[in-house]
């Protein structure tokens, strides 16, 4: 069966679970718009407004958990290779919310910018393929299919069934091994059945061994998930030794006796806004209430301030407040749980 040319697109409004979309987002820089450039003025803003369309999403900030993302990459390479033992696989776990598939996906620019600077450029290498866990499995035919959908392969239904797609894993494994394929970050892994761990694991061990490929595993409780469907019937190790390596994502503490990590946070997001009223450390002034709102996790953080530097600059107060974290629907509100705007 052939496989298809991967399309020339930009991938701007694709996923990054296909190709395209996930070069749009591995090239894609975000730079803070000039404030000079933006003058104030009482015309309404439109949807294209560069400081609207930058505080949608603005730059990552770069929490241990992501620095650690790019030590793994580099070791990930570093260890890549026939060994008689297999590729090494990892997981991503922790709590949701705390921006475990941006740690996920660190990993894959990480081991992709990696590629680009060791080898000669190759604009049909595909070193990194990111999947979704797709749901309800149920077979291994099924497998198949976020990987073709990844790498641009339409899919057909099985004739025999109309309930199958055809089985794409014979080219998936031809593309795994011509492009030069070496990672492939599964995301959601925490949506997988205990009935159908053993079909996944099953498939995600025939791809790794036979194109030689390391899985990245990332969802809450992913590194017990792994463990068990690796694990199967055999008895599990003593003292709890072996078991996938594991990359921890926590909430970011915040005490009296624990706060310098989360006012590093805190400051990277203050030094990238971009309000007329705002003055250097106006955002870190605000960081007991931030954690009170958010818990620490990096979602609702990242949600709630790039949320409120909208609103601020759509009032015209062009700062951000207590009072205008508090009329944001996102983040944890412990006295009005139910409020809304």
């Amino acid at each position: 069966m052939a496989f298809p040319e991967i399309p020339d697109t930009s991938g701007r409004f694709l996923p990054p679970t296909t190709h395209p979309g996930w070069l749009a987002q591995l090239d894609r820089v975000i730079d803070p718009p000039d404030l000079a450039a933006c003058p104030l003025t009482e015309d309404p803003l439109g949807l294209d407004d560069p400081r609207i369309l930058y505080h949608a999403t603005m730059r990552t900030v770069q929490t241990p958990a992501l620095k650690k993302a790019v030590a793994v990459a580099r070791r990930l390479w570093l260890v890549g290779g026939p060994r008689s033992e297999g590729p090494l696989h990892l997981a991503v776990d922790g709590p949701g919310e705390t921006g475990m598939t941006t740690v996920l996906r660190q990993i894959g620019r990480a081991y992709e910018g990696i590629i680009r600077d060791r080898l000669p450029a190759d604009p049909k290498r595909i070193p990194v393929i990111h999947i979704n866990t797709p749901l309800s499995p149920g077979s291994r035919l099924d497998m198949s299919v976020p990987f073709a959908e990844f790498l641009g392969h339409k899919h057909t239904k099985d004739p025999e069934s109309s309930q199958r797609s055809t089985d794409m894993t014979g080219p998936v494994c031809h593309v795994m091994k011509t492009r030069g394929t070496r990672l492939v970050l599964v995301d959601g892994i925490d949506r997988l059945e205990t009935s159908e761990l053993k079909t996944a694991f099953d498939y995600f061990g025939y791809l790794a061994a036979e194109c030689n490929v390391s899985f990245v595993y990332c969802g809450a409780g992913s590194r017990e998930i792994v463990n068990e469907a690796r694990r199967g019937k055999r008895p599990a190790p003593p003292d709890g030794a072996g078991g996938i390596p594991t990359l921890a994502v926590n909430p970011i503490p915040y005490s009296a006796a624990d706060y310098e990590l989360f006012h590093q946070v805190v400051k990277a997001l203050d030094g990238d806004l971009r309000l007329h009223q705002h003055r250097p450390g106006d955002l870190l002034k605000l960081a007991a209430h931030l954690h009170r709102r958010t818990g620490g996790y990096m979602k609702a953080l990242s949600y709630l301030v790039c949320q409120a530097a909208q609103e601020a600059i759509k009032t015209g107060i062009e700062a951000i407040t207590e009072e205008l974290l508090d009329s944001q629907l996102v983040g944890h509100f412990e006295d009005d749980p139910l409020q809304t705007w």
